[in-house]
């Protein structure tokens, strides 16, 4: 009896080793946090000096928040803190900061009205860095009919003390994180910013906002490679859900206004807009939840798939358009970048679909991947706008349509930043060249689009329909910059002959389409290219056949 027990305790002392050496062995689940940001309006009060307050509790208990940034805060901050039983780090009346983590130091900047800032300790042992921001505006465009629309100047204008004011702040944070030996420990920066985004007010959502603008607030941001995690999670552009501004007042211009951003080893996995309550709204503004989770750092390549597309509309050579036929092609590329030409917005000719951002949701619901969905008018056309688009498995950063001189048609590039697993911002630019026999408008192009590629600051990646063969100096200019991914054929050795061939798809003659790579000077990694290209059998879905390109950068990302 004691042998046999003696035995059975042997087996579980093993089988616990062996469970515990396997639990070791498991990778740990990543650390996740939670914030959210909030313009409580004049300390939620509105509705009553304890009803208010009351309602701020339970929409912010309802949030599951781990970190909240408040602003106008009004003196309504302890109550606050006292219950969600957190901590509270109030700075002027104004900025706040609660949370159920250790404040670790007070690393407040700029002016105590509008910026407050903490180091925070997480469960784990992590630390993480969070700014409650308030940013002004000069003038009232939100008020119903005093939105001077097509008058850019005007608009910008008014919150041009948005824009000044983030500089500063910017600045001043940078500033004390490299003081205190922070500027690699994860940045949240959440609040009000009283400015709108550039991710918002693009040719892709032209219809819902009236106006295409490059916000420079939320473009200073991007350019200090501060990430918009709403944005992020939700690529395509929904007026009515993402606005932040406002609740209480619909009949005013609704506006994306407050916002989460981000820099550093973290990853957005879930974002949303509350702005309900059952017994009513008790702000002006919604509130806005990010939860991140924390990423540790590989030093490792990573691959890029990268692909050129000119579908023709969606219209094949047998004279249908389908669509779905096109997004079919696209998801078996299986490709993070893919830059189309010919693309339709509002086109009768194609049914007056949003081409772009329908090929983006087909591909999510093929591939069950998130895609940002990115558009370059050229012109106007039958009811709606023809140009070319990018879709991009990567979050995007900014978006410009660079105007190139016109040839047969006017023609623009369609430049995209992309971000990689480890930061790194690339620049995708798609191209559509002239496509007339004399080279003089395409080489013309030509010229304008290699000014632009030297003036960046971003590794980049040139891709598209050239309309020109690889003897031509319109293609000896482009090398000049960056190196031409090589076509490959089956076995990996360079292609030849027709396996070269892009057009037409059915009987391939011509080679007309390629993928270029470059950096600036002093680049963080470095493109290896020898993946290679390859064109795809597809005879059908266009008169173009697609390239796939796999290139590696070099270069740490983050896991």
């Amino acid at each position: 009896m004691k042998n046999a027990a003696r035995w059975l305790c042997t087996i579980a002392l093993v089988w616990l080793a062996q469970a515990c050496a396997a639990a070791r062995n498991q990778p740990r689940a990543a650390e996740r946090v939670r914030v959210a940001t909030w313009n409580i309006w004049h300390g939620g009060r509105e509705d009553g000096v304890e009803l208010g307050p009351q309602r701020v509790v339970e929409v912010l208990r309802e949030s599951r928040a781990d970190v909240i940034a408040l602003q106008e805060t009004y003196g309504s901050g302890e109550l606050i803190a006292d219950a969600l039983g957190f901590q509270l780090l109030a700075r002027g009346t104004n900025v706040s900061l609660l949370t159920r983590h250790t404040i670790v130091a007070d690393l407040s900047v700029f002016e105590p009205f509008k910026c407050v800032g903490a180091l925070l300790e997480l469960p784990s042992g992590e630390r993480l860095v969070v700014y409650s921001l308030w940013l002004p505006y000069d003038a009232e465009i939100w008020e119903a009919g005093t939105r001077p629309h097509g008058d850019r100047a005007a608009l910008l204008a008014a919150c041009a003390s948005s824009a000044r004011d983030i500089e500063l702040v910017l600045n001043a944070i940078d500033a004390r994180l490299v003081a205190d030996g922070l500027e690699h420990v994860p940045l949240v920066l959440a609040g009000d910013f009283n400015s709108m985004s550039h991710l918002d007010y693009t040719e892709l959502a032209l219809e819902q906002y009236g106006d295409v603008l490059e916000w420079p607030t939320s473009l200073a941001l991007a350019e200090r490679g501060l990430r918009d995690a709403y944005r992020e999670l939700h690529p395509h552009v929904e007026r009515a859900r993402d606005r932040t501004w406002s609740p209480r007042f619909p009949a005013q211009e609704q506006d994306r206004i407050d916002f989460v951003h981000f820099r550093g080893a973290l990853r957005p996995r879930e974002a949303r807009v509350i702005d309900t309550h059952a017994g009513g709204f008790p702000s002006d503004h919604a509130a806005l939840t990010a939860e991140f989770e924390l990423l540790e750092r590989v030093d490792a390549p990573r691959e890029l798939r990268v692909a050129s597309y000119n579908i023709r509309h969606g219209r094949g050579l047998d004279g249908r358009v389908d669509l779905e036929r096109t997004a079919q092609v696209l998801a078996r590329l299986d490709a993070d970048l893919i830059a189309l030409q010919e693309v339709d917005l509002g086109v009768q000719r194609s049914g007056a679909l949003n081409q772009p951002l329908e090929l983006a949701r087909r591909l999510e619901q093929l591939t069950s991947q998130r895609y940002h969905a990115s558009f370059g008018a050229f012109m106007p056309h039958d009811g709606g706008r023809y140009g070319m688009a990018l879709l991009s498995r990567r979050p995007v950063q900014r978006v410009r349509s660079v105007r190139l001189p016109d040839g047969n048609e006017p023609r623009v590039a369609l430049a995209v930043d992309v971000l990689l697993e480890d930061a790194t911002c690339v620049t995708a630019i798609g191209v559509h060249l002239d496509w007339v026999d004399d080279d003089t408008l395409r080489f013309a192009q030509a010229q304008a689009l290699a000014e632009f590629v030297r003036e960046l600051r971003h590794p980049w990646i040139l891709l598209g329909d050239f309309n020109d063969a690889p003897q031509s100096r319109t293609l000896k200019l482009l090398r000049e910059l960056g190196q031409e991914v090589e076509k490959l054929d089956a076995r990996g050795a360079p292609a030849v002959g027709v396996e070269r061939f892009t057009f037409a798809a059915d009987v391939p003659t011509h080679e007309i389409d390629y993928v270029l790579a470059g950096e600036p000077p002093n680049p963080r990694g470095a493109w290896d290219l020898r993946g290679g290209l390859r064109v795809l059998d597809e005879p059908l879905a266009s008169d173009h056949r697609p390239l796939l390109a796999h290139l590696l950068w070099r270069g740490a990302y983050l896991r």
